[in-house]
Protein backbone atom coordinates (compact mmCIF):
# COMPACT_ATOMS: atom_id res chain seq x y z
CA UNK A 1 0.00 0.00 0.00
CA UNK A 2 2.84 2.44 0.82
CA UNK A 3 4.48 1.85 -2.55
CA UNK A 4 1.23 2.57 -4.38
CA UNK A 5 0.78 5.78 -2.39
CA UNK A 6 4.33 6.89 -3.24
CA UNK A 7 3.72 6.18 -6.94
CA UNK A 8 0.48 8.18 -6.92
CA UNK A 9 2.18 11.13 -5.16
CA UNK A 10 5.07 11.02 -7.62
CA UNK A 11 2.67 11.08 -10.58
CA UNK A 12 0.73 13.99 -9.09
CA UNK A 13 3.89 15.95 -8.43
CA UNK A 14 5.11 15.37 -12.00
CA UNK A 15 1.73 16.40 -13.35
CA UNK A 16 1.79 19.53 -11.21
CA UNK A 17 5.32 20.39 -12.40
CA UNK A 18 4.27 20.05 -16.02
CA UNK A 19 1.30 22.35 -15.49
CA UNK A 20 3.49 25.07 -13.99
CA UNK A 21 5.86 24.94 -16.93
CA UNK A 22 2.97 25.23 -19.36
CA UNK A 23 1.47 28.20 -17.50
CA UNK A 24 4.69 30.20 -17.51
CA UNK A 25 5.07 30.46 -21.31
CA UNK A 26 1.50 31.71 -21.73
CA UNK A 27 2.22 34.51 -19.26
CA UNK A 28 5.39 35.44 -21.10
CA UNK A 29 3.57 35.45 -24.43
CA UNK A 30 0.76 37.65 -23.11
CA UNK A 31 2.98 40.29 -21.48
CA UNK A 32 4.78 41.50 -24.64
CA UNK A 33 1.55 41.58 -26.65
CA UNK A 34 -0.23 43.60 -23.95
CA UNK A 35 2.36 46.40 -23.87
CA UNK A 36 3.08 48.89 -26.60
CA UNK A 37 6.27 48.28 -28.54
CA UNK A 38 9.21 50.43 -27.49
CA UNK A 39 9.95 53.27 -29.89
CA UNK A 40 13.14 52.94 -31.85
CA UNK A 41 15.99 55.23 -30.81
CA UNK A 42 16.57 58.07 -33.27
CA UNK A 43 19.85 57.88 -35.14
CA UNK A 44 22.61 59.95 -33.62
CA UNK A 45 23.86 62.64 -35.94
CA UNK A 46 27.55 63.40 -35.99
CA UNK A 47 28.22 66.49 -33.89
CA UNK A 48 30.03 69.25 -35.67
CA UNK A 49 32.56 71.17 -33.58
CA UNK A 50 31.51 74.72 -32.72
CA UNK A 51 33.17 77.55 -34.56
CA UNK A 52 35.29 79.63 -32.18
CA UNK A 53 36.66 83.02 -33.08
CA UNK A 54 40.05 82.87 -31.38
CA UNK A 55 40.67 86.58 -31.86
CA UNK A 56 37.65 87.50 -29.72
CA UNK A 57 38.68 85.37 -26.71
CA UNK A 58 40.03 87.35 -23.76
CA UNK A 59 43.67 86.79 -22.94
CA UNK A 60 45.64 87.05 -19.70
CA UNK A 61 46.97 90.51 -20.48
CA UNK A 62 43.43 91.90 -20.77
CA UNK A 63 42.52 90.51 -17.33
CA UNK A 64 45.66 91.99 -15.82
CA UNK A 65 44.84 95.42 -17.26
CA UNK A 66 41.30 95.24 -15.85
CA UNK A 67 42.58 94.12 -12.45
CA UNK A 68 45.05 97.01 -12.26
CA UNK A 69 42.21 99.45 -12.91
CA UNK A 70 39.73 97.88 -10.46
CA UNK A 71 42.00 96.91 -7.54
CA UNK A 72 43.37 99.51 -5.20
CA UNK A 73 44.95 99.28 -1.74
CA UNK A 74 41.68 100.51 -0.23
CA UNK A 75 39.36 97.92 -1.82
CA UNK A 76 41.73 94.92 -2.00
CA UNK A 77 40.26 93.14 1.06
CA UNK A 78 36.68 93.75 -0.12
CA UNK A 79 37.46 92.33 -3.60
CA UNK A 80 39.20 89.34 -2.03
CA UNK A 81 36.12 88.64 0.13
CA UNK A 82 33.91 88.85 -2.98
CA UNK A 83 36.08 86.33 -4.79
CA UNK A 84 36.07 83.94 -1.82
CA UNK A 85 32.26 84.11 -1.63
CA UNK A 86 32.01 83.50 -5.37
CA UNK A 87 34.26 80.46 -5.16
CA UNK A 88 32.55 78.96 -2.11
CA UNK A 89 29.08 79.33 -3.62
CA UNK A 90 25.90 81.14 -2.64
Amino acid sequence: MKIELCVVLAVWSLAACNKKEEAAPTEVVEKPSAGAPAPAAPPVAAATPPVVDVDSLPVEEEFEADAEKELTAANLNAKLDELEKEISGP
